[in-house]
């Protein structure tokens, strides 16, 4: 980056999993005063007159997408022989960081983001906008929603790109036509990497081997991926079919289009919720193509890229078996019937109240998402006047309430910065509760209350302040005032020092001064601290982790 400043924004640090190879950076726009994520792009001379007004024509129509699953465009500019786009800065973690931490995700994860990552698809494509190539680095978690980066118009055509060469494992998500050919892009090439992003997420592998980019190429012409549901054994074959169906050599044996897998999507969820046996899936499969009717079939067989079936003459001959003969075919039709009429009935309340109720017991994040996707958002709005409506708002608040305290911690680990009042807020207080002063992280949540409660954009924060003041009350305020914690801790600094930990010392110091630094009843005690600090010849800055 050549400079530290970039038109209005003000450049901070440097984005993504590996910041040495990333040219997105941290930004703040100086007049607005919002962090954003910016995108570089160097161009030599700065690109012709043309160039640049393409440049300008395409961040208009990034401007104009709004999808849930794709990141905000914000615009773009130009500064000397910089080009530039700016976007929704989303504080959370990478697909890949996450597949690195947790090897892989489990398969009612992975339907999760197969439907978002799908939709944001079908969302470019009718706006005739190709993605290029889907991988897990280009996929962040807003909380537990993922959000697509990244976006461009025309990525094979536009002088302004990211000139750095390709790595082997990023080439594992390009289609075979990229492989012969880097400017195939298509809808189909799109739907390849979309499939071999969630194959890595279902199984932790990648579609093809290799350790140089060569050998991968040739990997993805003629090496065949081992299906998932040989790799993970509680695998659906429904989804099974689908990725292997995305990851075919052949663009015209993948699915239509997006569309195609978000109907096919749709069926995959259907059969999850019904928890049909895995007998069923292998005998129906997991395609909408099962339908009685030949016009639906033949809608289907278009929508999803195939044409339709030939039939032999010698089945048509063919003598019936005793199950082909019309009674048992009419018994199993009935039964069928029942049992598509027993799962595609609507829940009613109290059914919709007892799924949701399952999933939040189980109490993690994902079956939380799930039961509040699924059940609690739209029970209110189908029953909004029902008898659970007081439940469904206590959970709903409950679940966000969780997925906040998630989006902080990791932020809070990971040295990200905080985004709003309510995290900043919350975040103090925590720390000197986390510090032993409860007295003082006492104070500070019951200020939340009183600062945030009547805006709706801070209840996540307002009720984890109240539940951390029911535990604070609840376990008494034994701890003391804040002066003699100090001094406790001034103790435990002492004794760290003695026995030549002076880390640990100076950290408890540092802690001292940034906790305490303005509160005039303990200014002694702080200035003890900064004493300690001086005396101990450490520079006047954080400490490091």
């Amino acid at each position: 980056m050549p400079r530290s400043r970039l038109g209005p924004l003000a450049i901070e640090s440097k984005l993504g999993d590996h910041p040495s190879q990333s040219s997105v950076w941290r930004a703040i726009h100086v007049q607005l005063k919002r962090a954003v994520a910016v995108k570089v792009f160097a161009a030599p001379f700065g690109g012709t007159p043309e160039a640049r007004s393409a440049f300008a024509e395409e961040w208009e129509l990034l401007k104009q997408i709004q999808h849930p699953a794709i990141v905000r465009c914000y615009g773009g500019g130009f500064e000397e022989t910089d080009a530039y786009l700016a976007h929704e800065l989303i504080e959370g973690p990478t697909l890949a960081s996450e597949l690195e931490r947790r090897s892989r995700l489990s398969w009612e994860s992975v339907l999760d983001l197969a439907e978002a990552l799908t939709g944001a698809l079908e969302s470019l494509h009718e706006k005739e906008i190709l993605y290029g190539v889907m991988q897990p680095e280009k996929v962040l978690f807003a909380g537990l929603s993922p959000v697509l980066i990244d976006v461009r118009v025309d990525r094979a055509n536009s002088l302004y790109f990211t000139n750095r060469a390709v790595t082997p494992n990023e080439m594992t998500f390009w289609s075979p036509e990229l492989a012969e050919n880097t400017n195939a892009y298509s809808v189909h090439s799109d739907l390849y990497s979309l499939g071999a992003t969630l194959y890595k997420a279902l199984t932790g592998r990648a579609v093809v081997s290799g350790h140089s980019v060569e050998e991968v190429r040739g990997n993805i012409l003629y090496e065949t991926p081992q299906s998932p549901a040989s790799i993970v054994m509680d695998c659906p074959v429904w989804i099974d079919k689908l990725i292997m169906q995305m990851l075919e050599k052949d663009p015209n044996d993948r699915p239509h289009g997006a569309a195609a897998v978000t109907l096919a999507l749709k069926e995959v969820r259907r059969r999850s919720m019904s928890r049909a046996g895995v007998a069923e899936h292998v005998s129906h499969g997991f395609s909408p193509l099962n339908v009685t009717d030949q016009k639906e079939r033949d809608e289907a067989r278009i929508l999803l890229g195939h044409g339709a079936l030939e039939v032999e003459d010698d089945e048509i001959d063919a003598k019936p078996e005793w199950y082909d003969r019309a009674i048992v075919l009419v018994l199993g039709l009935i039964v069928i019937a029942s049992m598509i009429t027993y799962t595609l009935w609507p829940l009613n309340e109290n059914q919709m109240k007892d799924r949701a109720e399952e999933l939040l017991t189980r109490d993690n994040r994902n079956d939380l998402n799930q039961a509040k996707v699924r059940f609690l958002i739209p029970m209110l709005d189908k029953y909004p006047d029902g008898e659970h409506v007081v439940w469904v708002e206590e959970q709903l608040e409950r679940v966000e309430m969780i997925q906040a305290e998630h989006v902080l911690k990791v932020k809070l680990k990971t040295n990200r910065p905080l985004s709003n009042e309510g995290e900043r807020l919350y975040a103090e207080a925590y720390e000197f509760e986390k510090f032993g002063d409860v007295t003082t992280a006492l104070d500070r949540y019951r200020s939340m209350e009183t600062l945030l409660a009547d805006d709706d954009n801070y209840k996540p924060f307002v009720n984890l302040a109240r539940r951390q003041i029911a535990s604070i009350e609840e376990n008494g305020l034994e701890q003391g005032e804040a002066a003699r914690i100090i001094q406790s801790k001034l103790d435990q600094a002492e004794e760290s020092l003695q026995n030549g930990n002076s880390i640990a010392a100076r950290k408890i110091w540092y802690s001292i001064v940034d906790l305490y630094g303005n509160n005039g009843n303990v200014a002694p005690l702080v200035s003890k601290a900064q004493k300690l600090i001086a005396d101990n010849g450490i520079q006047e800055q954080e400490p490091t982790e």
